[in-house]
Formats: structure tokens, C-alpha cells, sequence
């Protein structure tokens, strides 16, 4: 009986430890690359923001925000995907942007129900 009480946690181990060491490998949704990109500076104001995913996002769950340097909000559209396997998560501005730095926030949530998000600034500084 004491043998059989040792072979239990073991064979536990050998069967929980790999499939938990398993499911922390899955590949997560993460952002590929975006519009505008990380630091980029521009010369007239884009028309949105645009992300690529690794892998497709739940729509619904979907939020982008645009801030000033001084915080303030700048409006965009509710963010929509264009069909098409590579179609980017896009929200569009409202009017065009003016000269300044601006930070994008983005949060979404993956179909296996992770949720990711990110942070990166752009600036807009019309040509000379």
C-alpha cells in the first residue's frame, strides 16, 4: 500500500508537469507590425491606425486609443478588419492630425481568450 502511495504523486507528475509545461508554450496573438510604425515620424497625417496580428482577434473585444503628448484624447472610429488573411485591425481618424507626438493604446483578446495590448508613439511633423 506505502509503494502504491509513492506511485501516485509520481505518475501525477509525469502526466501534469508536460501538459502544463505544454499549455505555457501556446502561441499568444502578438502585434507583427503596425501603421504608423513604432518611433516613425511623418510628414502629413495618416488616415488611421493599423495593426497586424499574429493570429486573428476577437473583434468585439477590440479598443484602439490615440493621446496627444499632453494626453489628450484624439477621436477615432470604433476599430473594424477589412476581410482578407492578412487584413490589418484598423481605426480611422475623425480629421486629420496636426504637428505633435502622438501614443497609440491598443487592447485585444485572443479566440482562446488571452487578452494582449501595447503602446507606441508617433510623431506627425509636416515637411519643411
Amino acid at each position: 500500500m506505502t509503494r502504491l502511495r509513492l506511485q501516485v504523486p509520481a505518475v501525477l507528475a509525469a502526466v501534469v508537469f508536460p501538459a502544463f509545461v505544454g499549455a505555457t508554450r501556446l502561441p499568444h496573438l502578438k502585434l507583427k507590425r503596425s501603421f504608423p510604425a513604432r518611433d516613425t515620424v511623418l510628414t502629413t497625417s495618416p488616415d488611421a491606425v493599423r495593426l497586424w496580428l499574429s493570429e486573428p482577434a476577437e473583434l468585439p473585444a477590440t479598443k484602439i486609443s490615440v493621446a496627444t503628448d499632453t494626453k489628450a484624447a484624439v477621436a477615432v472610429e470604433k476599430a473594424t478588419r477589412a476581410s482578407g488573411a492578412d487584413a490589418p485591425i484598423e481605426a480611422k481618424f475623425a480629421k486629420p492630425l496636426g504637428a505633435g507626438h502622438y501614443t497609440v493604446t491598443w487592447k485585444t483578446m485572443s479566440k482562446d481568450g488571452h487578452v494582449v495590448n501595447g503602446t507606441f508613439g508617433f510623431t506627425v511633423k509636416p515637411a519643411p
